[in-house]
């Protein structure tokens, strides 16, 4: 009876243990763009209000579009933190980097300086291309007074982490942002 039960034992751990495969999570942190460098951006003072992501963006897990009304979790890939708050960490820091660290300040501390919002419409990849379609208002007294449409697309390489992407849209949007401020504010 002890030889019956042995095999079956030997079966049954083989399936669970043998059958089964793991997919390596990682994380990544998203950070600003070390390699950029100051605009000439005299006279440019404004208020940055957080960055907003549409819901099915704004989670720990990275998201690809892989149809025009469906979306894929890749849940071996996520966030250090929300995607949201990583978003607006890198973009913030980026755009000190070219308008100077006194010219973007918290929402709330400068009364009387112009606010920026910033809507994000896409941030994925799509059939192989990543994407970044940003929203930018500017208010003045509460009022907008001017709106841009940034865009911007790479093709994505195989097997190399969305990261690097999310890195190069961040500094891009906030290249052409700084640009717009410039031109705005002189």
């Amino acid at each position: 009876m002890k030889h019956i039960h042995l095999p079956l034992i030997l079966l049954a751990a083989m399936f669970l243990f043998g059958c089964r495969t793991t997919t390596k999570t990682r994380i990544f942190l998203l950070t600003g763009d070390e390699s950029l460098q100051r605009l000439n951006s005299t006279g440019v003072k404004v208020e940055m209000r957080p960055i907003k992501l549409p819901n099915y963006l704004n989670r720990r897990e990275f998201v690809k579009r892989v149809g025009e009304d469906e979306i894929q979790i890749l849940r071996s890939w996520l966030w250090a933190e929300t995607s949201e708050h990583s978003i607006n960490v890198a973009f913030v820091q980026n755009l000190k980097a070219l308008l100077g660290e006194d010219s973007v300040l918290p929402y709330g501390t400068a009364h009387g300086s112009p606010v920026l919002l910033v809507f994000v419409r896409g941030m994925e990849v799509r059939d192989g291309i990543f994407v970044a379609d940003f929203h930018c208002r500017l208010k003045q007294n509460g009022k907008a007074t001017l709106e841009k449409r940034l865009y911007w697309k790479t093709e994505v390489e195989p097997n190399v982490p969305y990261i690097k992407y999310y890195k190069q849209a961040t500094a891009e949007m906030a290249r052409q942002t700084a640009a717009w401020l410039i031109e705005t504010q002189n």
